[in-house]
């Protein structure tokens, strides 16, 4: 069980909740040294409860005192780029020189030298990294989608190697340049 699914079920305790944003440790009183079973549940509400919203709250911490928790230490975002934890800019940016994204170097400078229109050098680049919005690429990030052939042909799924390599009209550009 997860917040969302909280939020879902007790829509009503949600929208008067005082800290949305909360850690569960923040709000468990723990027994013996945060072990796993939980005593109480300091909750703060932005009003006084009504009668039945407090018969909501009883069910709701029935629910979530059923649960076992694994208390395995702070309960925090944690970056993973740095022994210490913490992100930095040069952590991030040593870490993405480390991606495959140094293969293409030499293209990304190239790219971004242009003196062309920004929005172009943009669609190239993403094109380049594969963050085009084809419906695969959607599909994978997990927009809802009847399929993932491609609209125009209808024959091959849409990545971006077929709409700008192997989609017919894609071919004749191509053939169109190279003469």
């Amino acid at each position: 069980m997860d917040g969302q699914a909280l939020k879902e079920k007790f829509p009503r305790l949600y929208s008067i909740f005082q800290n949305k944003d909360s850690l569960v440790g923040d709000l468990a009183v723990w027994e013996d040294n945060r072990s796993s079973s939980c005593i109480t549940w300091n909750l703060s509400w932005h009003r006084e409860m009504f009668e039945w919203e407090k018969n909501l709250e009883e069910q709701m911490i029935t629910m979530i005192s059923k649960v076992k928790w694994e208390v395995r230490g702070q309960d925090r975002l944690v970056w993973v780029g740095e022994d210490v934890q913490e992100y930095t800019v040069k952590s991030g940016y040593s870490i993405l020189n480390c991606e495959d994204l140094m293969e293409t170097s030499q293209s990304f400078q190239t790219l971004w030298s242009l003196k062309v229109v920004p929005s172009s050098i943009v669609c190239a680049w993403r094109l380049l990294l594969d963050r085009l919005p084809t419906r695969s690429n959607l599909a994978r990030r997990g927009v809802q989608l009847e399929n993932v052939q491609c609209p125009l042909c209808l024959g091959d799924v849409e990545i971006v190697k077929h709409l700008f390599n192997t989609f017919k009209v894609a071919r004749k550009v191509w053939d169109m340049c190279d003469r």
